[in-house]
């Protein structure tokens, strides 16, 4: 029997069902307190909370009472009941000590005649409970009575009664008498989901019967409609197909979301004819709905085999300069040339990639569609036939040419409420008139003439028009296009100094003009903004043609910006339009990183460079002097940078001028360099300047300030923890540390003078390495590498801080294995040595290096993930190299991969033809084989592929790394 095989079943429109659940309570319909003492008299809805048991008053009178609870469960009907908890709390106790056993009932329904001698009806004993004697007192009483709810659902009942009682084997017992709250029935209810109007799509066909129904092939759709009455519900779909003659093979298809979920599968597996059987069956989070009836498909898979025939009745022409137009629709013939099979089309036009459907006038026949180009040029049309099933033919395509008829169209908009005017030109000579309709209005037809046509438009309103043109020859339209234009009452800024090039200088004087592109214009409100923020709102007056002028001097250099808007006599403000320029500073600009954190580097004598850069066009070089100092010439650049060495703590001026290929120098630019008088600060560790973690550092200090008896310093950003060193005679300092954390920390230093001043703050960062060792290779931790015997290779490097230099040698082993020295390779980052693997699975790694004063890193740990892969060797063909040729055999001897090898599989290939040779080899009482092989052909790339094959069937990883090349033999 052959199993149900769907292919590649996908869900469309695949969701998680939303939760549905309803939580509420039902309502108390009526309830009663029996009383022995008054026999025949009923207690309907008593206020207060509710007695049990027996109590004896103040006359001496027992009184034993039950309680009985009436709930309207009608809301539930048509719903699923998940939880129903019936449940009170204790408000009084007569007598924590003494057990209390209750009874639960389901009863028959409370009446205003309920009484101790005519009480509802015992029904079902629904629980048992005891209150008291060690048990939480008071205490809390909660039923499960789902399964009573339900049933009484189902009978349609619409009320249910439960009665509460002490047993009858302590209800005399006044000790064990208790006092409830009136009992609530808490629900958690759920409406099933369910479904309706099961189908086919892509194309519609309907779920059928076992004797009618439609045909289906190929990657088809299955959806149908779910419903949930539950609020914010989304429920899911689960869908099931299978041969009606094997229903045992029932499988599921997909999952689908949303109110119509659909599922897709391939039917390529059934043979034509099969007859399959489908449902679905909705679901929400809490409950799985019933299945929607059977529908039925027989198989198609047979596609047409012939292409349609494809009859143009316009667009005729194949060639420039074609037929028709853009907007000129064009009948086609889409013909099955008398295939029975066929009883409809699918198409696509040029632009669109949905497909369009349309049936046939009969099976084998014919249909007419209408295709509407909107460009001119080569145009492309695809058509295939499809059968009952909506298997498809192959694809039929008819290539044509649009001819060049639509009207170019340009809008000159002048704004809102003013005349705007319109341009149409012909690019066809028949061309007597033109039509326009500006966003779906009347058309307005202009005269053509000399193939051009114009008029005068008047936009009402702002925003995107959309403007429709068509050519007539006559009375016949031969041609239309479309385009989008925005129209905007914002006034036209102009501006020949600012907004046009070149880029305006600092202090040129210009002005701005002000046109309206609306009616009634008075005036004009702007506001200039730059790097500092927005300036005040100002306004200018409008002359009688709505136009303004407003002179304005460049005063700051940098970005500015320009908002204006129009303003008519009622106030009515026009939206805004918005200028951008940059105002050119002519003094150099000119920057220095002295004094800036962090790290704070500047000091005397030390040399610090000054940044220089101009935005002045043709800048050949700078000129410029420091702290008093002659002029000095850059070299040349509009962007550069010079060095300084400043000569005493404190302010020193540096001034610089820009020079332009004419020879004029810029307005001078001076800024004030102030150097720190913080002391200066190194940092040595045991190999460079940077210290490593657990190994001993040291910091010098040295004075910048006269009478330095000592220094404060402190690591981070905490002054709290501040430590203090005393200075040296010279008025040095030295501290050694050891770092405790890798990372980058900053350093903060001031000296102390003998009158207790202290200088500026010194911080640096310093730099604390890790001294261990890295690894990179041919194993990893991850997907498991190579095999038993299968060399490889593994990399050492660690160039943390410069620690490389510092590195002498690498010790290292795997596993329990034997300690292996291997010699840094100097002037490379990675040092590579071979290593084969002696087992598979997890291998682990020790690796540590010694430095050049002898000292060890600590021991790192890598964990090597070795695979299954055999080792091949060739000592005619070894790995990667040309050898041999074409004719000359090679021995390939197959080890390792893993234990309990009894055979191998091979391959041998080359990268032109593919495969070679295939075989199987036994293997030899160690676990190896031999195969001998000859290449056939010279200057060829071969590979070889090895998967060993264990006792049990169970086969290794594919070895895929051993090719070899022929060379002439």
């Amino acid at each position: 029997m052959t199993a149900l095989s769907l292919g590649a079943a996908s869900a469309v429109g695949l969701a998680q069902p939303a939760q549905a659940m309803n939580y509420t309570a039902a309502t108390l319909s009526t309830w009663t307190v029996t009383d022995s003492a008054t026999p025949t008299t009923p207690s309907v809805q008593p206020a207060g909370d509710v007695p049990l048991g027996t109590t004896v008053d103040a006359a001496g009178t027992r009184h034993t009472n039950r309680a009985y609870f009436t709930f309207d469960v009608s809301a539930y009907r048509g719903q699923a009941v998940h939880v129903a908890g019936l449940w009170t709390s204790e408000a009084k106790v007569a007598d924590c000590a003494t057990a209390a056993p209750i009874e639960v009932w389901r009863t028959g329904k409370v009446t205003a005649k309920s009484t101790w001698r005519t009480p509802p009806k015992d029904l079902e004993l629904v629980d048992r409970r005891t209150l008291g004697n060690g048990s939480t007192c008071p205490a809390h009483l909660d039923v499960d009575v789902a399964r009573y709810v339900t049933e009484a659902l189902a009978r349609k009942e619409k009320t249910i009664t439960f009665g509460i009682r002490v047993s009858p084997a302590a209800e005399s017992d006044p000790r064990a008498a208790r006092t409830l709250q009136p009992a609530r029935l808490s629900m958690s209810t759920n409406h099933v989901p369910t479904v309706r109007g099961p189908h086919l799509k892509n194309p519609d066909r309907p779920c059928g019967t076992l004797t009618e129904h439609p045909t289906a092939g190929d990657l088809t759709y299955f959806t149908a409609t779910t419903t949930d009455a539950d609020p914010n519900s989304y429920p899911g779909a689960t869908f099931e197909l299978w041969p009606v003659d094997r229903p045992d093979q029932r499988t599921r298809i997909g999952t689908g979301g949303g109110a119509e979920p659909v599922a897709s599968t391939y039917l390529r597996s059934f043979a034509d004819g099969t007859v399959l059987g489908w449902s679905v069956q909705p679901a929400d989070h809490d409950d799985v709905g019933a299945w929607a009836k059977t529908c039925y498909l027989t198989v198609d898979n047979t596609a047409p085999a012939a292409a349609p025939l494809i009859v143009p009745r316009k667009y005729t022409e194949t060639s420039y300069p074609g037929a028709g137009g853009p907007g000129v629709a064009g009948a086609f013939i889409l013909d099955a040339q008398g295939d029975q099979d066929v009883v409809g089309f699918e198409y696509t036009e040029q632009g669109r990639s949905i497909p369009t459907r349309v049936k046939a006038g009969h099976p084998g026949g014919h249909a007419k569609i209408s295709v509407t180009p909107q460009a001119s040029g080569p145009f492309q049309l695809k058509v295939r036939s499809l059968d009952r099933a909506g298997n498809g033919s192959p694809w039929q395509t008819y290539t044509f040419y649009v001819r060049d008829t639509a009207p170019a169209l340009e809008v000159d908009v002048t704004g809102v409420g003013t005349t705007s005017t319109i341009t149409l030109t012909a690019p066809a000579a028949e061309v007597t008139s033109f039509g326009y309709t500006v966003d779906g209005g009347a058309e307005t037809r202009v005269p053509a003439v000399a193939g051009v046509g114009t008029s005068h438009i008047v936009f009402t309103s702002k925003g995107v028009k959309t403007v429709v043109s068509r050519s007539y020859a006559g009375t016949k339209m031969i041609g239309s296009g479309s385009r989008t234009f925005t129209v905007d009452d914002a006034p036209k800024v102009t501006s020949p100094e600012f907004l046009s090039s070149p880029q305006p200088l600092l202090g040129t004087e210009g002005t701005f003009a002000f046109a309206p592109r609306t009616t009634g214009v008075v005036g004009y409100l702007y506001r200039f903004a730059d790097e500092t923020g927005s300036g005040a709102e100002q306004r200018v007056e409008a002359a009688a043609d709505g136009t303004a002028t407003l002179r304005w001097t460049a005063e700051t250099p940098g970005y500015h910006g320009l908002t204006v808007v129009s303003v008519t006599a009622d106030g009515t403000r026009s939206s805004a339009d918005v200028e951008q320029f940059w105002v050119t500073d002519t003094r150099p600009y000119v920057y220095s990183e002295a004094g800036t954190c962090c790290p704070v580097l500047d000091a005397v004598g030390r040399p610090l460079t000054v940044w220089l850069s101009s935005d002045l066009p043709d800048v050949d070089h700078f000129v410029y002097s420091f702290d008093g100092g002659p002029e000095q010439t850059s070299d040349q650049g509009q962007s550069l940078s010079v060095t300084v060495t400043p000569t005493h703590v404190g302010n020193s001026s540096f001034t610089a001028r820009a020079v332009r290929a004419d020879g004029t120098k810029s307005p001078a630019t001076t800024i004030d360099i102030y150097i720190t008088n913080a002391p200066l600060v190194t940092t040595k560790g045991p190999y460079a300047d940077y210290a490593v973690l657990g190994r001993e550092s040291t910091l010098t200090f040295k004075p910048e300030t006269p009478d330095v008896v000592g220094y404060r310093y402190y690591w981070g950003f905490e002054p709290e923890t501040a430590r203090t060193v005393d200075a040296a005679a010279n008025g040095s300092a030295t501290v050694t540390w050891t770092p405790t954390e890798e990372g980058t920390d900053i350093l903060n230093v001031r000296a102390v003078s003998r009158d207790g001043t202290e200088s500026d703050l010194r911080q640096i960062y310093v730099e604390t390495y890790d001294p261990v060792v890295d690894y990179t290779g041919t194993w990893t931790a991850g997907t498991p590498s190579g095999g038993i015997g299968v060399a490889g290779q593994l990399g050492f490097f660690a160039d943390r801080g410069g620690m490389l230099d510092a590195t002498v040698k690498y010790l290292w082993h795997v596993d329990g294995g034997p300690v292996q020295e291997t010699t840094r390779i100097e002037d490379t980052l990675v040092t590579y040595t071979p290593y084969t693997p002696e087992r598979s699975g997890a291998n682990t790694l020790y690796v540590q290096r010694q430095f050049t004063d002898g000292v060890l890193s600590p021991v790192r740990q890598f964990q090597l993930m070795v695979g299954t892969e055999p080792a091949v060797r060739s000592a005619e063909y070894p790995k990667g190299l040309w050898s041999g040729g074409a004719g000359v055999p090679g021995t390939f001897h197959f080890s390792g991969g893993t234990a309990g090898i009894v055979s191998y599989d091979y391959r041998f290939g080359d990268n032109v033809t593919g495969t070679l040779v295939t075989g199987t080899v036994a293997a030899d009482a160690t676990g190896a084989a031999d195969v001998v092989f000859t290449p056939p052909q010279n200057y060829t790339w071969y590979t070889v592929n090895v998967t060993g094959r264990r006792a049990d069937g169970t086969t290794t990883a594919t070895s895929i790394s051993y090719s070899f090349g022929t060379a002439a033999g």
